[in-house]
């Protein structure tokens, strides 16, 4: 299974774009995490949803207390304001200097090995510094399935 084959293509983030611009982008692509590139659109680092959410709304010391958490947490949710606000912080707020990618030629489970390696979901497909899309562990798995419907409906075809 090719890699390059399963990449979803998204726009960059660089300088002067908003969380708003990445929340956007990746919502529409459907991915957890986008490149963010330089005045020379070299990939330098990359904006990743989990590590927003982690800044603008779950306080490190609540982390701990997860468990034993209610359903009630009126008083630490969002207000709308604060929410407006962060949509308008800029992205580079956001970088993160480590660049989980591979090949397009890179086979599947170099792609798992290094996912898990930087403990995330996704990873960008780097050829020769161009960015050629994203791949995530659920469009891989989408594709797993749809390999194993292929093949039980070949074996449900009468050969002649």
């Amino acid at each position: 299974m090719k890699l390059e084959r399963l990449a979803v293509m998204t726009n960059v983030m660089r300088k002067g774009m908003t969380l708003r611009d990445f929340f956007e982008e990746a919502a529409r692509c459907n991915v957890p995490g986008l490149p963010y590139v330089d005045d020379q659109d070299q990939i330098i680092g990359r904006i990743s949803m989990r590590d927003i959410y982690k800044r603008i709304a779950v306080p490190d010391n609540v982390i701990s207390l997860a468990d034993a958490m209610g359903d009630r947490t009126d008083r630490l949710d969002l207000s709308e304001k604060h929410v407006l606000n962060a949509f308008i912080r800029p992205v580079e707020r956001y970088v993160l200097k480590s660049i989980p990618n591979v090949s397009p030629e890179s086979s599947l489970f170099k792609a798992l090995v290094i996912m898990e390696a930087y403990n995330t979901h996704y990873i960008f497909l780097i050829d020769n510094g161009e960015y050629k899309g994203v791949v995530t562990r659920m469009v891989i798995a989408n594709r797993m399935l749809d390999c194993l419907k292929d093949l039980e409906r070949a074996r449900d075809v009468p050969q002649s």
